[in-house]
């Protein structure tokens, strides 16, 4: 994104918007707080070896079973070169290395929100060079970009347990341009059961915590086109796609 003033709500001045390390910051306090806070500080400590966790313990444990997870999400969107794209809970990246072959991320504006600035910078380092890459860090519910900005918009980890789920939902549509397709993707509770409660890396950070997909699909407005949930990696991962309608 070669200016994101242009890309801005009208109410946003660049010229006032903080940066830390190359990246924009628009943190609204009223939602830093909760779980949006407890969360930004585990992946804030995570984000040192997150991609080290992945790429070596989820292999030896997992075999390549993550690999074809973030293929499978990724071929759920409708990838074309030279669009615009908003990657709500970048993280590392990691799911930009598995898009359909023939696309090229040069020709992409590509704009990645997250709440945790640890995960932002591992993002950076890894793919400025790479990318056509602009990174900002804000919460879901309060995006900082205009109406209908993008062709396509998705989430991959995290909207389970966001303070406001049906606000993030909200603004991801709102972003987005009548017609294109949204994902919305995140662990099943099989998953957080049996993964994040058992690490002791986690566990502390998920104690009395569930997910219920049914009252997820229940915060995507029923204005959508084309919703469907999906099931992935033996039921460990949900995927749910739809259409923002062009009324």
């Amino acid at each position: 994104m070669k200016d994101i003033s242009q890309i801005l709500k009208s109410d946003i001045d660049i010229k006032d918007v903080k940066q830390e390390n190359g990246i924009f910051c628009f943190m609204n306090d009223h939602f830093v707080s909760g779980d949006n806070q407890k969360y930004m500080k585990m992946y804030d400590w995570m984000s040192f070896f997150y991609d080290f966790g992945e790429k070596w313990i989820g292999k030896l444990k997992y075999g390549n079973a993550i690999d074809r997870l973030r293929t499978e999400l990724m071929s759920r969107l409708e990838w074309k070169n030279a669009i615009s794209v908003l990657y709500v809970s970048i993280g590392t990246g990691a799911d930009l290395r598995y898009l359909p072959q023939g696309i090229d991320l040069k020709t992409i504006n590509l704009v990645g929100a997250d709440i945790s600035m640890g995960m932002l910078k591992r993002c950076k380092k890894q793919w400025q060079k790479k990318t056509n890459l602009t990174l900002v860090q804000c919460p879901a519910e309060d995006l900082p970009f205009a109406d209908n900005t993008f062709d396509i918009v998705f989430h991959i980890g995290g909207i389970n347990f966001f303070n406001d789920k049906a606000l993030a939902m909200s603004e991801m549509l709102r972003v987005a341009k009548p017609g294109s397709k949204l994902l919305i993707a995140d662990e099943t509770a099989d998953f957080v059961e049996t993964q994040y409660k058992k690490s002791i890396f986690s566990k502390s950070y998920f104690e009395g915590k569930t997910v219920d997909l049914n009252a997820i699909e229940q915060c995507i407005p029923a204005s959508v086109a084309e919703k469907k949930t999906e099931l992935f990696w033996n039921n460990k991962f949900y995927g749910i796609t739809f259409r923002k309608t062009t009324k």
